[in-house]
């Protein structure tokens, strides 16, 4: 988990997240950063009114904060970072909302991918050298795959920064540690 990063434990708050304008919320102020109940409108095909109504109930577990000025509908709020992992004794509510968020995550991954390719030759050269892509297979125990996430989340928590160095863009890290197969129980 990231530093700073809402570490979702809380059955409650996973259901609260897998609502599909609360992702899209979270989604578009990943994007554009900072913005008000009405700018999110929008993004979440909801009403500035029902926009609040999300963000508040995504405040409460953590997932957006007060990002400082306005009230109201024109009060800015600004997305935290999240993980979250499946308890192994989980309900099926649970496992379904789970399921919904990881489906929504893959499925943004997959669009920002195919973003940067239709759209890679805007980028110029120095960017266009620095994306990197990579399809890995390694083998690993379950506590060895737990490792490497934690040793590369540590990796990235090194490059956020307050003051990003000068010529800085916002990146996309996807990491996927993920058994190739899935066996049958």
């Amino acid at each position: 988990m990231a530093k700073g990063d809402v570490q979702i434990r809380d059955p409650k708050a996973l259901r609260a997240l897998a609502h599909p304008a609360r992702l899209a919320i979270l989604e578009y102020l990943g994007e554009h950063g900072p913005a008000t109940a009405t700018q999110c409108a929008k993004a979440a095909r909801v009403s500035p009114a029902g926009c609040s109504y999300h963000l508040r109930l995504l405040a409460r577990y953590g997932l957006v904060e007060d990002a400082g000025g306005g009230d109201g509908r024109e009060r800015p709020w600004r997305a935290r970072g999240y993980s979250f992992e499946t308890r192994p004794n989980a309900g099926a509510a649970e496992r379904a909302a789970a399921g919904v968020v990881l489906a929504h995550l893959i499925e943004s991954g997959n669009r920002w991918e195919r973003d940067f390719l239709a759209n890679e030759e805007r980028l110029g050269p120095d960017w266009t050298e620095a994306a990197h892509f990579a399809n890995k297979r390694l083998s690993l125990a379950p506590s060895e795959a737990a490792e490497l996430a934690e040793r590369i989340d540590a990796l990235c928590d090194e490059y956020r920064l307050d003051s990003p160095a000068a010529g800085a863009e916002d990146v996309t890290v996807l990491v996927r540690v993920i058994p190739r197969r899935v066996r049958r129980r």
